[in-house]
């Protein structure tokens, strides 16, 4: 049988444990709510190598043998490896422990072929003559960071890595690992026999009373003792939500984000999504505040909506409080749409919503990417309910008056990095998600000024898209009037503090539809690898470790291919896509700081320039065939044969957010929060080493300068013959 941990949930290759911190015998006592034995000293700790010493656990055998008398008349069993099995996760071979111990009440296995790491109290390493003893301890520091991640009613989490001659215990929360080496059998058997006491009875302490596992399952039960309703200002009794599933959980550690799923059989309404993780305790929680100001006058379309919000103080962990929140919208994340309908569609309304929220709320996402754009079910859009007041026009009324105008299939989550324009915190810190993120916030200033800069003005109308929008928009039509001629530049704008713009967040929702087309593959038709170029250009490079902002950033080549109308970017398939990526790569390739005129200046500029575009197409290619082709659920992969890379297979790396403060240089990171998608995504490859040379790109910046003006001036010629 193999166990497993579900599969929409974090890959463990990727948990990426913290350094490891070693701490005292007495302190590791303290943590598991033990007093240090009389006839134990206050040992600081040890480092053991692999040298010569009385192998008291010599075999796994031997060790199985203590913990077998240890938990005689307790309620507590043990899993060995062979059992019944491995304990491991589907596509991986790095997740086995030796040694499991479980829960009677809990049983392991709650299917004929899996176990699920949820239903197990402390997961055990020994020692393996394969191994180093850093890669020995990596490996246990692991698990019990994993079983945290798998246990979200867990405060803190245990783990032990069974040595020859020692013992090294390790104690995990949302703060770090912490981790004591013991050499002395004297010292180390009687922690042992303590740690076994807590997860047999103390351990109850240790555990969210509100968040409390179903027996038999993998299932939650989850309350809200003080919730308050969206709007913050009430209480209300407490509210209790049975049978959640654990959907996505973020790594243990800082925010150890956990989502959960209530999905009654009978009542498609009554589903919501509840998201817990922890913040420091004198924190302001930015995001219940900003979905408060968001709705606060009713319902706001297309941003998730909030119906309890909690701090769970009984789950305390340190300076940390757990938060909770429960979120009414459900859906499929971006890369689920499948067709190009539905994905232009889907962009189109991401560009008016943001730019809503900026003018309508003061309020920035920050965030934008596949993972924060949720898609609601067809069924689920017709019955929402949207505030009738609200300024958001989206694309399926402007095509079709009959629909209403504030419906739309698309809906935002996450707000958890949002900035409220109107508080008096600065909008100066840089984050986003890599590949997502906009070019700008990466390099944390202006995109570097050409000695040439062709900045595009506002696309012409065509006759029904000009009628659709004046009907709909007249303040934009009258606000940008006369803004059609282009200009160039750069002008001698001073360089302000880094700062957050609404152009960066329509900037994020465009990468995220490159990176939905890139992948397509109509169903039906031959498979077309992704040219190498490409999807190198596209993947974040890291000089060390894959944390916090990626160092080098390549994507200007997939704009100037756009920009060239490169048609083997996309598959043969959807090969229209690419007049409407050529336009918009025009638009997005040039910082707009550098230009000299106010109109440009707008905060909405860009969004203005961008949706004209998109329903310019979408009018011109209502009828087109492509239109409906629909995607096959296997994307396209690079082709690896032009490769001379490392290619590693993890979408969760695409998936990591990160923040940073410009004014500090040291680096943080934060995975992206899947909040309210269903569906779990499929691994895809991924450039895991940096690369100086780009493949079909020179980094000569006077030639790409002098490359981008000759296409841009070119278009622009183009469009004066026409």
């Amino acid at each position: 049988m193999e166990a497993s941990y579900s599969s929409q949930q974090e890959s463990e290759e990727n948990v990426n444990s913290p350094p490891i911190k070693d701490i005292g015998i007495r302190k590791f006592y303290q943590l598991i709510g033990e007093h240090l034995p009389e006839s134990v000293g206050d040992t600081l700790t040890q480092e053991t190598g692999d040298g010569p010493g009385k192998p008291v656990f010599g075999t796994l055998q031997a060790f199985i043998d203590v913990l077998e008398n240890s938990l005689r008349d307790k309620e507590l069993e043990i899993y060995q490896r062979g059992d019944c099995g491995r304990i491991c996760r589907r596509r991986t071979t790095l997740f086995r422990p030796d040694v499991a111990i479980f829960q009677r009440n809990y049983p392991l296995s709650q299917y004929e072929d899996k176990a699920f790491w949820g239903s197990i109290e402390m997961a055990i390493k020994y020692h393996s003559a394969k191994k180093t003893r850093e890669q020995r301890l990596e490996q246990a520091a692991d698990y019990v960071a994993y079983l945290l991640n798998a246990r979200p009613d867990l405060i803190s989490a245990l783990g032990l890595l069974v040595e020859p001659d020692s013992l090294d215990f390790f104690f995990c929360n949302v703060t770090g690992i912490y981790k004591l080496s013991l050499s002395n059998k004297a010292e180390y058997m009687p922690l042992l026999s303590a740690v076994l006491r807590y997860l047999n009875g103390r351990q109850k302490k240790n555990l969210d009373p509100t968040l409390v596992r179903v027996q038999g399952s993998s299932l939650f039960d989850i309350s809200f003792p003080n919730a308050s309703t969206s709007l913050g200002v009430t209480k209300g009794q407490a509210t209790t939500y049975p049978a959640c599933v654990l959907h996505y959980s973020h790594k243990p550690f800082r925010c150890r984000a956990s989502i959960f799923i209530y999905k009654p059989a009978t009542d498609v309404a009554a589903i919501r999504v509840i998201k817990d993780q922890y913040i420091k305790k004198n924190r302001r929680w930015d995001e219940k505040q900003i979905l408060a100001k968001i709705h606060a006058n009713g319902p706001y379309p297309a941003v998730v909506r909030m119906c309890f919000a909690d701090e769970i103080m009984q789950a305390r962990c340190g300076d940390h409080v757990r938060v909770r929140i429960c979120l009414q919208d459900y859906g499929t994340d971006f890369l689920s749409l499948k067709t190009p309908r539905d994905m232009i569609y889907a962009l189109y309304d991401l560009l008016e919503v943001t730019r809503s929220l900026y003018l309508d709320r003061k309020i920035l996402h920050r965030d934008i990417s596949p993972w924060n754009i949720m898609i609601r079910s067809s069924e689920h859009t017709e019955r929402i309910e949207t505030c009738s007041t609200a300024s958001p026009v989206f694309i399926r009324h402007l095509l079709d008056p009959q629909e209403p105008k504030h419906k739309s299939s698309i809906f935002l989550i996450d707000f958890g990095y949002g900035q409220d324009l109107d508080s008096p915190s600065p909008c100066d810190e840089q984050v986003g998600t890599p590949i997502f993120i906009a070019r700008a916030v990466q390099a944390g200033e202006p995109l570097r000024p050409n000695p040439i800069m062709y900045f595009p003005g506002l696309p012409p109308l065509s006759e029904d898209a000009r009628a659709i929008y004046e009907l709909n928009y007249p303040h934009r039509v009258k606000l940008f009037n006369g803004a059609f001629t282009p200009r160039f530049g750069p002008c001698n704008n001073p360089v302000p503090p880094f700062q957050h713009k609404l152009a960066h967040d329509g900037e994020s929702g465009i990468w995220t539809a490159v990176w939905w087309s890139i992948q397509a593959s109509p169903k039906n038709r031959e498979e077309k690898p992704i040219p190498m170029q490409y999807w190198d250009a596209l993947m974040p490079r890291y000089d060390g470790p894959r944390t916090g902002l990626p160092d080098y950033d390549g994507r200007n080549s997939i704009l100037h291919a756009f920009a060239d109308a490169k048609q083997s970017i996309l598959h043969p398939g959807y090969s229209d896509l690419v007049d409407l990526f050529q336009d918009i790569a025009t638009t997005i390739l040039p910082d707009y700081h550098w230009a000299a005129d106010f109109t440009r200046q707008r905060p909405d500029f860009v969004h203005e320039i961008l949706q004209r575009i998109i329903l310019n197409f979408a009018v011109e290619k209502k009828d087109a065939l492509f239109m409906d082709y629909k995607k096959t659920h296997k994307n396209r992969k690079a082709d690896c044969r032009m490769n001379r890379y490392h290619v590693s297979t993890d979408e969760s790396d695409c998936r990591r957010s990160s923040s940073i403060n410009s004014s500090v240089p040291s680096r943080g990171h934060k995975r992206k929060l899947d909040e309210t998608s269903l569906d779990a995504v499929d691994a895809m490859s991924i450039v895991g080493e940096s690369v100086k040379n780009r493949c079909g790109r020179d980094d000569d910046p006077s030639e790409d300068a002098h490359r981008y003006v000759s296409i841009s001036i070119q278009r622009f010629t183009i469009l004066i013959l026409l």
